[in-house]
């Protein structure tokens, strides 16, 4: 799909589809409208009155022009009240828009992005969040599907009167970044063993001109990190360290970022089984680990003045005869002991080898992204993610760049005073501690192994995927949070 600016009158540029923003109570204040109502001899004002192409939002109204204007067909989409209007909200619309013209058959689609312009939301915002929509509000997933869908769109026109300046192409990278980990979450776990998860990184990278480096068994083993093969020996599929390195800023080569991705291809939970319901979307448990490796490619196109490792743990969690049982102990590579309660809580014991191999890299900064509990949705619910960590100005960067894309992030608390529900008996520490604060006592947990690197944890396991289809979202895969990583790492580029 294009996405091409044009400048103009939008009802005098052709195309299959425009989209035009409607406010509530100011439905005829806008010149486009006005000049529409008088080439259909009024009729919208009548459509108006009778409750018809209004503003409120959710609203939509399609108008065949039949060539009373250049445009085939006129999408009105309510707003909203404009002094309330959110880029959550504009969001919303334009997934709803879009997906609206290419049900239609539209294949060229144009936007009339001063329509949608407030106080608070400039034009150079909302081409940014078009770009967005455009290509992930459109996101289908059918690579196992036998009849595929002929709709497309094959082109998107910005049409402003004054063009904004705006680079389309950095939000074009960022919206194939998330497309990409959303590829990479939904596939079904035969399609996506660690196998196949760390071609796919070797090949991003080789397109991306990233560094590349792949840690077999055999390596894993000279490491010592015994807590990831610990998760690993149950399955046939083998597993590996994923690691890609971008070099924005070769000047400070010791200054560097890492961002660390759990990558469970498929989680049954090992010895201690899921029931089957919860086994169903399992194939997402690496979405952490898809979310960096989207990232890294869109940091690479950003050019960013930044060192960035991208670090996925990659391997499944299987109740195999040689699968780690409750109560083994093992040994994380910085030579900590875990035993192993509760084989289920797998993601903190491979992101522990994880981290120390960051800090065996001399990183100055580590961010990990892991699907990690269910108590993080009793606690934040489905749209926000949890933020724990050990250095409050790095959890403040990354809540803030989560905030500037819209990924909402809070931060929960994870200090040493619940140090003490981790201690074992038998070893240094155990991987679980009963019921009580889980999201807490699972980042903290992984937070003993980034040692004194600032650290922050974001677990996503309620926001990785949704069941319905809202704004730039449809079902299945999220993509999140890789608009706050790619925010982060701009954030922090010299």
């Amino acid at each position: 799909m294009d996405i091409n600016f044009r400048q103009g009158n939008p009802l005098e540029i052709t195309s299959d589809c425009l989209i035009v923003g409607i406010f509530e109570g100011e439905e005829f204040s806008s010149d486009l409208l006005n000049e529409a109502n008088q080439a259909f001899d009024n009729s919208l004002e009548d459509l108006n009155s009778q409750g018809e192409l209004v503003g409120k939002t959710g609203n939509s109204t399609l108008i065949h022009t039949l060539g009373k204007s250049s445009p085939i067909r006129l999408l009105f989409v309510g707003l909203g009240k404009r002094d309330a209007m959110t880029e959550k909200a504009v969001t919303e619309v334009l997934g709803a828009s879009f997906r609206k013209a290419r049900s239609i058959g539209a294949s060229i689609v144009a936007i009339a992005v001063d329509t949608f312009c407030t106080e608070e939301i400039k034009a150079e915002r909302i081409v940014e969040l078009v770009t967005l929509s455009a290509i992930n509000g459109l996101y289908r997933y059918e690579d196992h599907i036998s009849e595929k869908s002929d709709k497309a769109i094959s082109e998107v026109l910005i049409i402003m009167e004054i063009p904004a300046e705006v680079n389309v192409s950095s939000y074009t990278a960022i919206a194939d970044a998330i497309n990409l980990a959303r590829d990479l979450a939904n596939a079904p776990a035969n399609h996506m063993t660690p196998t196949i998860l760390a071609g796919v990184a070797e090949r991003e990278a080789q397109e991306n001109n990233l560094g590349f480096e792949l840690i077999d068994e055999d390596k894993m083993k000279e490491f010592g990190m015994g807590s990831l093969l610990g998760v690993a020996q149950g399955s046939i599929e083998p597993a590996y360290m994923i690691v890609m390195k971008y070099e924005g800023d070769k000047d400070n080569p010791n200054d560097s970022i890492a961002l660390i991705g759990k990558g469970i291809t498929f989680d049954s939970g090992g010895l201690s089984l899921k029931p089957p319901i919860g086994m169903t979307t399992m194939k997402g448990d690496m979405a952490g680990g898809a979310a960096v490796i989207g990232a890294l490619t869109a940091i690479a196109k950003l050019n960013l003045n930044i060192n960035v490792y991208g670090i996925v743990a990659a391997t499944e969690n299987m109740p195999g005869g040689q699968a780690q049982r409750p109560g083994d102990v093992v040994t994380a590579m910085n030579g900590t002991t875990i035993e192993v309660l509760n084989t289920d809580a797998e993601g903190r014991l491979v992101l522990a080898d994880a981290l120390c191999y960051a800090n065996h890299l001399g990183v100055n900064k580590i961010v990990d992204v892991a699907t990690l509990t269910g108590a993080i949705r009793t606690a934040l619910g489905d749209e926000i993610i949890g933020a724990f960590g050990n250095n409050d100005e790095l959890i403040q960067n990354v809540i803030d760049a989560g905030s500037k894309e819209g990924e909402r992030l809070w931060e929960l608390p994870a200090d040493e005073s619940f140090a003490k529900n981790f201690k074992s008996d038998v070893a240094d520490i155990k991987n679980v501690a009963g019921a009580a604060g889980g999201a807490t006592i699972g980042a903290m947990v992984i937070g003993k192994f980034a040692e004194d690197t600032p650290w922050v944890h974001l677990d996503i396991a309620a926001v990785s995927r949704t069941n319905s289809v809202n704004g730039n979202n449809v079902k299945g895969a999220t993509g999140t949070p890789v608009k706050t990583l790619v925010s982060l790492c701009r954030s922090l580029a010299k």
